[in-house]
């Protein structure tokens, strides 16, 4: 069996790579090789191209910016990413990227797509039809029996994956256990209650031994689905539901019930040493930005399989040396930067619960305004490109950020995250940059965050903080948090700044700001990039206009040729 997963595992990147770039899953396999359905399933390579392809799936990308975390933008090989839609992205200036403009102007609508190339509600449908046809057909093929649990079983995670997306683009959603007639009109969306209950039905049943999922992933048998992602995903999936967005809607879920999902699956973790926080061997004071190079680690619980890139150093300066192509469709808010805690553990700023920066913080005393990047958090040096900070390898030597030259610096702040300072993009080198759909962090957070909504009490604050400090530990903060200094409120606000920085355009504040209903404040107001000025050196801010949102965009409209043609799909309030 050990062999026949590592075939698998070589077949699987091979199959990722081919399949978002316009396969139609099953379809592909069948009419591109003259096949039927029934001779699909009587030849075993043909039958695991099926679950191949679903992997593939994972991401809805494909044409130009294929193996990219673009889900906004498709321009040669510039990368537009979903944050660009939230306080944290600048994205709408320059080259008009069309999916930005939209979520920033609040002209979302229910006749047009705002994500590159598939609709996520047509992109995730295709891909659970595809699913529900291999449980359908994988009984009668000709896979021996261990074989045939495995795929069936990460099948039905693929399944129940797809659905766990649709839940947070659209709320509630049709429940397709099988294949249905594409002209059933009778088709109708579940409830808030049924949905989330049958998605954790599914992950309870994926994590139950003897469910055909492994625990982990074996060694170089990578991306693949495993007990330890229905763990994560039934955590999430109750974090969301117990949300302000979902439990309002009827969503039936606690916040208790999403802090011991959390806590089930690290401690599950922890027991078996199965996952943790990635420390680099070499360079530990890199490893948080080293996670997002290393094609394997022990913090990846599910990820998008993708071959080594260089096409996310398109975010750097669209000026030489940087970057030749010259273009750029994301940058970061000067919101985003101000976020981020001074390395000994103090806050610069004052925050409020929707992240704005209320003032200077009386207690920290090592924050400069006139040098503002010093002594900060080191995930802002690994993530963020700044004015004065130096990168090792651009054409074959290092190159400083000077934005006060007469270059078009735009916002002034430019994503580094995902890079890998080892390499020289410029010079053709390639790095591992697969995406991170799950990771332990996250975890550590989820739990965090559920777990302080429970009660209003000490104990409850020190489980908060305990999640907290292994994080910010890992990152190189040299002072724990004290949790007996925070309210409930305060370690709310703690929890989410936490959030919006560990786990940056990772398209997580996209849907934070809408389950937390405050996109309606942080998304109706202007945004401001940075600028210096080249005879004093002091730094000033460039405002860009007032941004628009709706509370109707808390939830992504279904396409509008769905709703005609099924009564029962009702179509998301405001649209």
């Amino acid at each position: 069996m050990k062999k026949l997963l590592y075939i698998f595992a070589f077949c699987l990147m091979a199959a990722v790579i081919y399949s978002c770039a316009g396969s139609d899953g099953l379809e592909e396999v069948t009419e591109g090789a003259g096949k039927t359905e029934e001779s699909v399933y009587q030849d075993v390579n043909d039958t695991r191209k099926v679950v191949y392809d679903l992997y593939g799936r994972v991401r809805e990308l494909k044409g130009a910016n294929h193996g990219t975390f673009s889900r906004l933008k498709t321009m040669n090989t510039c990368v537009a990413l979903l944050d660009n839609a939230t306080d944290d992205g600048i994205g709408e200036m320059g080259s008009t990227v069309a999916g930005i403009v939209k979520y920033v102007t609040g002209s979302i609508s229910a006749t047009s797509n705002p994500v590159v190339d598939t609709h996520p509600w047509t992109w995730y449908y295709t891909a659970i039809r595809q699913a529900n046809g291999f449980l359908e057909n994988v009984d009668a093929s000709v896979l021996e029996a261990t074989e045939k649990a495995h795929l069936k079983a990460e099948a039905r995670f693929l399944r129940a994956y797809y659905y766990h997306e649709l839940y947070r683009w659209f709320g509630r959603f049709v429940i397709l256990d099988h294949r249905v007639d594409p002209f059933d009109k009778s088709l109708k969306r579940a409830t808030e209650k049924e949905c989330v209950d049958w998605l954790i039905g599914e992950f309870d049943a994926l994590i139950a031994p003897g469910s055909g999922l492994q625990d982990v992933p074996e060694s170089n048998y990578y991306g693949i689905a495993t007990r330890g992602a229905a763990y994560a995903y039934k955590a999430r999936t109750l974090l969301y539901a117990a949300s302000p967005l979902h439990a309002d809607a009827g969503s039936g879920a606690t916040w208790a019930q999403a802090a011991q999902a959390a806590k089930d699956m690290i401690d599950w973790s922890d027991d078996n040493g199965y996952y943790d926080l990635y420390v680099d061997p070499s360079n530990p004071a890199m490893s948080y930005a080293h996670l997002f190079n290393t094609r394997y680690n022990n913090e990846y619980i599910f990820w998008y399989n993708n071959a080594d890139a260089n096409d996310i150093y398109h975010l750097f300066p669209p000026v030489n040396p940087w970057n030749v192509n010259k273009e750029l469709a994301s940058q970061a808010t000067v919101g985003f930067v101000d976020s981020y805690d001074m390395i000994d553990g103090t806050s610069p700023f004052i925050y409020d619960e929707y992240g704005h920066n209320l003032g200077a913080n009386p207690a920290c005393t090592t924050y400069d305004p006139d040098h503002p990047y010093d002594n900060r958090d080191p995930r802002l040096d690994q993530t963020i490109l700044h004015d004065g900070m130096t990168w090792p390898l651009v054409g074959g030597s290092p190159c400083t950020l000077d934005i006060s030259t007469k270059e078009k610096w735009v916002a002034g702040h430019f994503i580094c995250k995902f890079l890998d300072e080892r390499v020289d993009h410029i010079a053709g080198g390639k790095v591992t940059m697969n995406f991170p759909c799950m990771r332990f962090a996250e975890m550590l957070l989820d739990y965090a965050e559920a777990i302080n909504e429970t009660a209003n009490t000490p104990a409850v604050r020190a489980e908060a903080a305990a999640a907290l400090n292994r994080i910010r530990n890992r990152a190189g903060i040299t002072t724990p948090l004290d949790p007996s200094e925070f309210t409930q409120k305060e370690m709310r606000i703690k929890i989410r700044q936490e959030r919006r920085i560990e786990l940056s355009w990772e398209e997580h504040r996209f849907f934070d700001i809408r389950r937390w209903k405050i996109a309606n404040v942080v998304m109706n107001e202007s945004v401001k990039g940075i600028t210096k000025d080249a005879a004093t050196g002091k730094y000033s801010f460039i405002q860009y206009g007032k941004r628009t949102y709706s509370p109707r965009m808390d939830l992504s409209p279904i396409p509008v040729k769905d709703v005609n043609q099924c009564p029962g799909i009702d179509q998301n309030p405001g649209y």
